[in-house]
């Protein structure tokens, strides 16, 4: 067990950490993962039972708690190689975005670095923190004209107060991500770990899920919207139908990419953009109802040629960099079709279980 590579990763009965979960499971990696409470635990364990013996689990309830972090790291029985921290809030339906959204992603991502660098030890090489691609985005560009495609060397210029004036949830939830991403940045700079960092920074991520989930209102933010949303009776019109972003990736790549940063040489000290390609309204319409005739009296038909809601024509990516640290050619994405095939899929076989 000594050369089998310790992880320890956050937020663990997550979209994403599942996914990242199942991935370092199946390449043999030894895991300590937070959860809120044991009952988080017994239900990833009750789906996933195959996953118990590379397993344990340490209960985080509040990630932005000072110090909260320091137990995991000094009293790890095999000292970690490597951290992934996901613990982060992706939800649009809260009203104080400073103690909902603000606090909790930048105090919990700081306090995570920083018993990680007091308690971590020499063991620990790298650290891979779920970002976001909004944080290189423009909040605030005319979303009727396409700009000049953005890398990973953009920063979105929203601020935490204007984000807060305008009551505008998706705004505070930009803020959270970027304000987090440079507080990690930063702590970088001063206190110089022994760990180096990478952020994987991914556009909507939809995709199947592993995560326990109780029932409909349980599946997470990004799925919902983009994808269960049309299933359930909340869409009902395409007109004034917009989504807040029309670039997407698939949870799978998203995992991978994570797995791939904790020992890839080139993803020291970077920000890797996780865009697959364009997601609309419209587009996961069209797929719903192509793939699933069944679903035709729960999804509308909308306007199956106007593909972008009318007058947005929203700016696109440059991923060459990050692609070509993910392995170049070697790096495939996931595309749209495949990816809404397999989130509904997902969430009727989900469906089935609810009774709904």
């Amino acid at each position: 067990m000594a050369d089998t590579k310790h992880v320890f990763l956050t937020g663990a009965s997550g979209f994403v950490a599942s996914q990242i979960l199942a991935g370092l499971i199946e390449r043999g990696y030894l895991i300590t993962a937070s959860v809120r409470t044991p009952a988080k635990a017994d239900q990833i364990l009750a789906l996933h039972p195959s996953w118990a013996s590379q397993l344990t689990f340490v209960y985080i309830a509040d990630v932005a708690q000072d110090g909260v972090f320091d137990d995991v790291f000094t009293k790890a029985k095999q000292p970690f190689n490597y951290v992934i921290h996901t613990a982060s809030p992706v939800t649009f339906n809260v009203t104080d975005f400073q103690r909902d959204l603000i606090d909790p992603a930048v105090q919990g991502t700081v306090g995570i670095l920083q018993s990680a660098h007091t308690h971590g030890g020499s063991h620990l090489k790298r650290f891979v923190l779920l970002g976001s691609a909004v944080s290189c985005l423009d909040s605030f560009q005319d979303i009727s004209v396409a700009g000049k495609p953005y890398t990973e060397k953009d920063w979105n210029p929203v601020t935490a107060a204007s984000a807060i004036s305008s009551r505008n949830p998706v705004l505070g939830y930009n803020a959270s991500k970027k304000l987090a991403e440079q507080a990690a940045w930063a702590l970088m700079e001063s206190h110089k770990p022994v760990f180096d960092l990478a952020v994987i920074c991914p556009d909507i991520i939809i995709g199947p899920m592993l995560q326990p989930i109780s029932g409909p209102k349980a599946v997470n933010e990004t799925n919902n919207f983009a994808v269960y949303n049309f299933m359930n009776g909340v869409y009902t019109q395409i007109e004034g139908l917009t989504f807040p972003f029309y670039h997407f990736v698939d949870v799978r790549n998203v995992a991978l990419a994570h797995i791939l940063a904790l020992t890839t040489p080139a993803a020291s000290g970077q920000r890797i953009l996780l865009v697959s390609g364009m997601i609309s309204p419209q587009l996961v319409i069209n797929t719903i109802r192509k793939h699933f005739p069944q679903l035709h009296d729960r999804v509308m038909e909308g306007e199956p040629a106007q593909i972008l809601p009318r007058g947005n024509e929203p700016t696109g990516w440059d991923t060459t960099h990050s692609t070509e640290i993910l392995g170049g050619k070697d790096w495939k994405y996931i595309g749209l079709e495949e990816s809404v095939v397999d989130t509904v899929q997902s969430l009727l076989a989900l469906e089935a279980g609810w009774n709904v």
